[in-house]
């Protein structure tokens, strides 16, 4: 049986178990960059710290380099946490609704967020298109690499979203997933 994160099948059909398939792919390579990304980060700022307090040297890209891992581990994370139902949330009214009203709200919800995070993937989009000719201070890299992540964590994000709107993420407004 195809199922989208592990919950039973649901109205949707083939489409939606293969969104269940390639979200399961994306989370997977997604988790390992994030893993790869704050390990750098931490590599680079240990070798920064030792350099400067143990050798008086500093390395002139560290800042640089752990400020941009830092920003990809977060960005990439987020929808992440959006499969898990991790992100906080406000459950005063949600808590008193009967279980049909609470699921129905929770996909109005997650189809609103969907088109928040559409809203800030196609303006990140633009952002970092008209970023990519300046370079950073210490890389010869594009500023525009600082704001891809939002771009990619924005679509990721979505995708997450619209698997909750329909209803096969085994989510349900103000639960975290197991």
């Amino acid at each position: 049986m195809s199922t989208l994160h592990g919950v039973g099948a649901a109205p949707g059909g083939a489409a939606t178990a293969a969104l269940g398939r390639l979200l399961d792919g994306i989370d997977w390579v997604v988790a390992k960059t994030v893993i790869a990304a704050m390990i750098g980060m931490v590599g680079t700022v240990v070798a920064q710290v030792f350099m400067r307090y143990a050798l008086n040297l500093s390395i002139d890209w560290a800042e640089e380099v752990s400020r941009l891992l830092f920003v990809w581990s977060v960005f990439l994370a987020i929808p992440l946490g959006i499969r898990r139902g991790a992100h906080v949330g406000m459950t005063l009214l949600t808590d008193f609704l009967k279980p049909v009203p609470k699921a129905a709200l929770a996909r109005l919800m997650a189809l609103m967020g969907m088109g928040l995070m559409a809203v800030v993937g196609w303006q990140g989009a633009i952002l970092t298109l008209d970023q990519w000719d300046e370079p950073m201070a210490t890389l010869d890299w594009s500023v525009g690499v600082f704001i891809l992540p939002v771009c990619i964590g924005a679509l990721h994000g979505t995708l997450h979203l619209l698997a909750q709107a329909l209803g096969r993420d085994g989510l349900r407004c103000g639960e975290m997933a197991e």
